[in-house]
């Protein structure tokens, strides 16, 4: 129900759920809210201020956003709007600092579920909101200067994240620990559907 709810950019419906799951004493975990934020990235029915929300929120909860979130989020940036190519900017600055503690001391779990790391996906939004930037400036919203010296900066540095940070940097002691096969599986699961709900969206951003 979520997804088929996401998929159709209700976020007050996807945001229904996840009140119903608290209610009940289901915490949500972060394919809940991943899938919601993707709510608030539907071509047409875009809302970046609610996809901030929604990771401020998971993170009030003790549940933090991994690259799907933070690609879904930064997706729900792209409708043009100054404000919009700000709000990614934060979200680019938030995703670089997981990012960057996640190499220095690794991570618990499956990569797919847990890893914060830029992937190829991420560097495509990151040069499609430097590109809005790019808009917005010459549409005399910004400063074209100011942009380039604070708004475009995370931006620019997570397309040159491989240049920023030297393999040499990661860690060998990753920090292991022994997860329950069926709830990786589960997790596998539900984030094959999570990479359906997008997957057109993220085949125009390649093009």
């Amino acid at each position: 129900a979520l997804k088929r709810l996401a998929k159709v950019g209700n976020v007050m419906g996807c945001e229904g759920i996840l009140i119903g799951m608290l209610n009940e004493g289901i915490e949500p975990n972060v394919v809940s809210y991943t899938t919601t934020i993707g709510a608030c990235a539907r071509e047409g029915m875009k809302n970046s201020a609610m996809a901030y929300e929604w990771i401020k929120r998971m993170r009030s909860r003790g549940v933090y956003p991994n690259y799907h979130t933070y690609n879904t989020a930064l997706a729900a940036c792209l409708d043009g709007k100054l404000e919009s190519t700000f709000i990614g900017s934060k979200i680019a600055t938030e995703m670089l600092a997981d990012a960057e503690k996640e190499l220095a001391c690794g991570f618990k779990g499956s990569a797919d579920y847990k890893s914060v790391l830029p992937d190829l996906y991420t560097k495509v939004l990151a040069r499609q909101l430097m590109k809005q930037l790019r808009e917005n400036w010459r549409a005399g919203d910004i400063d074209m200067a100011l942009a380039k010296s604070t708004t475009r900066v995370p931006l620019l540095k997570l397309v040159d994240f491989e240049k920023t940070v030297s393999a040499a940097n990661l860690q060998d002691e990753v920090c292991d620990v022994d997860e329950d096969k069926d709830e990786i599986a589960a997790q596998d699961f539900e984030f094959s559907l999570l990479k359906d709900l997008h997957r057109d969206d993220r085949r125009t951003a390649m093009i």
